[in-house]
């Protein structure tokens, strides 16, 4: 504990120390996010997401028209 306050000039030290620590932070935690992110869409796409989800667009497309054509041949 203190024994007397700090003066101006230390607690502007001690802020610029946290904000320099901050922004550390702040940038590793943003370059380990990209980097797990890029991960993570790179085993999406090793596994054939994004085109699995075309896939089924065109599956459920071609079934809707045939649907369709059915209706309107009546």
């Amino acid at each position: 504990m203190a024994t007397k306050p700090p003066t101006r000039e230390d607690r502007d030290k001690n802020l610029d120390a946290l904000q320099k620590g901050l922004d550390e932070w702040a940038d590793k935690e943003i370059k380990r996010l990209d980097s797990e992110s890029k991960f993570l869409r790179s085993v999406l796409e090793g596994r054939g997401a994004t085109s699995a989800g075309t896939k089924n667009l065109a599956k459920a497309s071609s079934a809707t028209a045939i649907e369709i054509d059915a209706f309107l041949a009546r």
